[in-house]
């Protein structure tokens, strides 16, 4: 029998376990069963980098890099940094096509719990709640690449059998981890956005809610908002008592001057104040917790001192408020993660090269900058409105070919020996740490070094 007395539950507007108070303080597990070009350092979408990968090796020789690179990418070393950090909470993010096979509707895959059940035993192990994050579902919840779409397009909203795919797999990981009291909620689906039918977008939550209630009773459930989970508008009121909600800090993607350090202080805080406080309305309106699941930055080398005061703002604003957080992200190739490997390892190199011709900044400005050029060579130019969605369909475009131009030949150039041997750079003795970054979650978890 499950210990209830450690699921963690919903009371009022916090989080308790056993009757006591607790804030999430921890970190997402991003570009691990969900890859993300710019935090991998490898152009193009969770699928197509690993069609690229099967294309040059072969399908079986793809398969095992990336068991080896999943199954790899964390062990126990980095758990025992996590605990020295004093966090008890970890988003795990992961595509939907770890469970379900598009060709064969109706069935299930198991190796998605190969993956996640590795993580959950060394949370369980380390006492650091794990929290199960839904980050690419069929069509794709928002245009963007994070989601693994091939069309720029949100059609998860268009379709219902899209939605029921996903609501019956969540019905399927809730039998799952129904007496894992480690496994902290269930995050239903990441950053929804360009959501326009509000009876579609809340009647998906009520029959993912009455889903997952069939089988267990016990876990969190997180809702996410509309425009990458900024936009609670939409929404309407859960009876379900352990419904919680989620929102993501990103205040930079309005305000790039934030990012400067020529802005003052005060008054980047007061910006920051200002977007952190429309998104708490949310708590304030239905008297339920809630959770900021990702906030972070691009970390950079000479500018760490001055970034780790911006992710500082930010985090005050959530200790200030009583939110709990989650920075994003623990480990990647050298981008966002506190944890990353050395310049030195196979994987750094490899990316290294590939950066010299791609990155995440230059296909978003040329995205935009062919938009630009198709409407004004062939037809008018386009407001800002019209603008915005189009670059995304844009980009998939271009990352098909930036696969085929700025991946697969980096890939050829390996032999399958030495490509096999990649992801070992994820090893925590082949890594290194923000330690800057580190010495701020330590004041916030409270644990001295």
């Amino acid at each position: 029998m499950a210990d209830y007395s450690k699921f963690v539950q919903v009371s009022g507007e916090d989080f308790t376990v056993n009757g006591e108070k607790i804030l999430f303080r921890g970190f997402g597990l991003g570009t691990w069963m969900n890859l993300e070009h710019f935090m991998i350092g490898l152009p193009g979408t969770d699928t197509m980098i690993k069609k690229a990968f099967a294309e040059v090796y072969g399908e079986e020789r793809s398969t095992q890099f990336f068991d080896r690179f999943l199954l790899e990418f964390m062990d126990e070393r980095d758990f025992v940094y996590l605990k020295s950090l004093g966090v008890n909470s970890l988003r795990l993010p992961f595509n939907y096509k770890y469970f379900i096979d598009d060709q064969q509707p109706g069935s299930y895959k198991e190796e998605g719990f190969v993956y996640l059940d590795h993580i959950v035993a060394l949370c369980e192990k380390y006492e650091i709640y794990a929290i199960l994050d839904l980050h690419s579902v069929p069509g794709g919840q928002n245009p963007d690449w994070h989601c693994d779409t091939a069309s720029g397009l949100p059609l998860f909203w268009e379709y219902a059998a899209l939605r029921e795919s996903v609501i019956g797999l969540w019905g399927h990981i809730a039998r799952h981890y129904r007496n894992q009291p480690w496994v902290a909620a269930y995050d239903i689906v990441n950053e929804p956005s360009m959501v326009t039918n509000a009876a579609v977008f809340n009647e998906f939550y009520q029959k993912v809610i009455a889903e997952i209630r069939k089988y267990d009773q016990q876990h969190i459930i997180f809702i996410e908002g509309n425009h990458f989970t900024t936009d609670f508008s939409m929404l309407g009121p859960v009876e379900d008592p352990q419904v919680a909600y989620e929102f993501h800090f990103y205040p930079f993607v309005d305000e790039p001057a934030v990012l400067t350090p020529e802005m003052d202080r005060e008054r980047r805080k007061e910006i920051f104040a200002a977007a952190f406080g429309k998104l708490l309305d949310i708590r304030a309106k239905y008297k339920r917790p809630v959770w900021c699941g990702e906030l972070g930055l691009v970390l950079e080398p000479e500018q760490i001192g001055f970034q780790v005061t911006i992710i500082e703002d930010m985090l005050e604003l959530c200790e200030a408020n009583d939110v709990s957080w989650a920075l994003w992200t623990y480990k990647d190739a050298a981008c966002m993660g506190i944890v990353y490997p050395r310049k030195e390892t196979p994987w750094r190199q490899l990316t290294g090269r590939i950066r010299e011709i791609w990155n995440q900044q230059q296909e978003q400005e040329k995205g935009e900058a062919l938009v630009d050029h198709m409407a004004e060579t062939y037809f008018q130019p386009v407001s800002s409105e019209q603008r915005y969605p189009l670059q995304f369909r844009m980009r998939t475009i271009m990352q098909a070919i930036c696969v085929e131009q700025n991946l697969k030949p980096f890939l050829q150039e390996l032999s399958w020996e030495e490509a096999y041997q990649l992801p070992a750079s994820f090893h925590w003795d082949q890594c290194e740490q923000w330690d800057e970054l580190a010495d701020l979650v330590r004041r916030y978890t409270a644990v001295s070094v």
